[in-house]
């Protein structure tokens, strides 16, 4: 997978429809790289509209190709902006102002700047990239500073000192927008069809923006911190949300897990890279967000205008995240590598949100019992699934993508009834269960390569890890012990027991709350 620099906080977004004054702005005619220092007015007025997408769509290679294009003065796309009473916004050229921003100021998305744009929530894998990044940039280029003090230098290399010399004297060339905020959001669909065309979930979210469910999806993908989509809302819904939205984060994409696994302390939520963990993001809180029977589709959600529907999807939705994991009394503690892991260690979205289908379920039917039957079936329907990864990779292979959450819900629900009721799940068992026909085989690639892959040495350390990890001794399911777990006195106070550490032992949350 190509990794993406994070670039989002080199440029402010703002909102087309948010318009507080008439300031005069004058058309110019260029854009010179001092337009984007920090004194400059005229980075004051610089903003990307804020159905935008994210500012990561370029390789650390592509970020060091394009600034030794500037300095080598080659041919370089116009900027496309669009003036309104108050701003500049960027229709076309997002991306290349923000690499010689984050260039002029040594930020890839680990910087100063980024740094307060994220509250401090950097992903470890975007500060890797960073690295990396400025490693290219320093290699092909030089430092931002360190070239513009050249030009001065008698002693410099031709190379250095004709480069310091473009940085000073270059300037990108412009195209404007005439017309209103529609004729320039037009302008920007039909621009973004060419060249790069926008991935379909960065579509979607685009074009139902105001929606609670975006809005939702977008305040979780930064912990409550970055762009902020709902600073139109009230103080107090602003609030509410930014805290549901680093709680939600917390729980659901940490911690950050390298390839290979070294560690079964893994996420509910996979990647925290953007396009993927806003999809997950948007089909979990299509599930969760709601406890009725119809759910709704994102486009199906009139605008937010007070937050209230905001906050209410992400209330409904951490209720069925508490459930799964955290040290809640309802907390069943679930172990990500068990229930939401491959065979090889690699993160299944469909498995996370077929589980999640299913405890939604269960919430909006009040159905307390069924919490405690998957207590009493957890051990067999953990040794279940730990024992036959392989098959439910191969089952999701031959499903369709329609079918996937659907049928992993109902998995899920088979084999937690069968062991609860004492019935031991075979595998063509399961395969039947989802409408499927057909031999077991435990099938795998073959190593041809005599070099270990980090697939292999992923999926011995899952194998060997499992079977060492903790369980509660209530329920013999794993436990989670990092993020999930609850210190249960065995011989229970009533009874006199006491704090001792002989009588106290981990357990799931749950299993705690309704031991006799």
């Amino acid at each position: 997978m190509v990794k993406r620099v994070t670039l989002d906080a080199m440029i402010p977004r703002e909102d087309f429809a948010r318009e507080e004054d008439d300031t005069v702005i004058n058309l110019f005619g260029d854009f010179p790289i001092s337009h984007l220092g920090d004194s400059s007015p005229y980075l004051r007025l610089l903003r990307k509209p804020d159905f935008q997408r994210e500012t990561n769509q370029w390789s650390p290679e592509q970020i060091a190709t394009f600034i030794a294009s500037f300095v080598d003065a080659e041919v370089i796309p116009s900027l496309i902006l669009w003036r309104s009473p108050t701003y500049i916004f960027i229709i076309d050229g997002g991306h290349r102002l923000s690499a010689l921003r984050g260039w002029i100021n040594d930020d890839y998305g680990d910087g100063s700047i980024s740094f307060a744009f994220y509250k401090g929530e950097i992903p470890e894998e975007q500060k890797k990239i960073a690295k990396r990044t400025r490693q290219l940039v320093e290699q092909r280029v030089a430092r931002f500073t360190n070239l513009q003090s050249m030009a001065a230098n008698p002693s410099a290399p031709d190379t250095l000192k004709r480069r310091a010399n473009v940085l000073l004297t270059r300037a990108l060339t412009l195209q404007w927008i005439q017309g209103n905020a529609s004729a320039a959001e037009t302008s920007f669909f039909k621009i973004n069809s060419q060249g790069t065309p926008l991935d379909e979930t960065e579509e979607l979210l685009i074009r139902n923006r105001k929606a609670p469910i975006a809005i939702a999806a977008r305040a979780v993908l930064r912990a409550g911190s970055g762009h902020k989509y709902w600073s139109a809302f009230p103080d107090l819904a602003r609030s509410e949300i930014e805290a549901l939205a680093a709680k939600f984060y917390k729980y659901v994409f940490q911690p950050e897990s390298d390839t290979p696994l070294k560690t079964l302390d893994v996420s509910l939520g996979g990647s925290v890279s953007p396009i993927d963990a806003l999809s997950l993001l948007i089909e979990f809180l299509t599930i969760a967000g709601t406890r009725s029977v119809d759910r709704k589709a994102i486009s199906a959600y009139p605008p937010d205008e007070d937050g209230s529907a905001t906050i209410s999807i992400l209330r409904d939705a951490m209720e069925v995240v508490e459930r799964m994991t955290g040290n809640a009394p309802s907390s069943l503690g679930l172990h990500p590598a068990v229930y939401f892991y491959n065979e090889r260690g690699k993160y299944s979205r469909f498995l996370f949100l077929g589980m999640t289908s299913l405890l939604v379920e269960k919430l909006r039917n009040n159905d307390s019992m069924f919490f405690k039957k998957f207590t009493a079936a957890r051990s067999g329907v953990e040794a279940f699934l730990v024992e036959n990864k392989s098959l439910i990779t191969n089952i999701l292979q031959n499903l369709s993508r329609t079918l996937r959450v659907v049928r992993m819900k109902e998995l899920f629900e088979f084999i937690i009834s069968e062991y609860n009721e004492g019935r031991a799940v075979k595998p063509e068992q399961a395969i039947t269960q989802l409408g499927l026909r057909g031999r077991v085989f435990d099938v795998n690639v073959a190593q041809i390569n005599p070099q270990i892959s980090d697939d292999t040495k992923s999926m011995i350390f899952v194998r060997e890890a499992i079977k060492q990890a903790m369980k509660c001794p209530l329920c013999q399911g794993l436990l989670d012990a990092r993020k999930s777990v609850s210190y249960d006195h065995i011989l229970a106070r009533r009874d006199g027991g006491t704090g001792d550490p002989s009588n106290v032992q981990l357990v799931h949350p749950y299993c705690n709350s309704v031991k006799p």
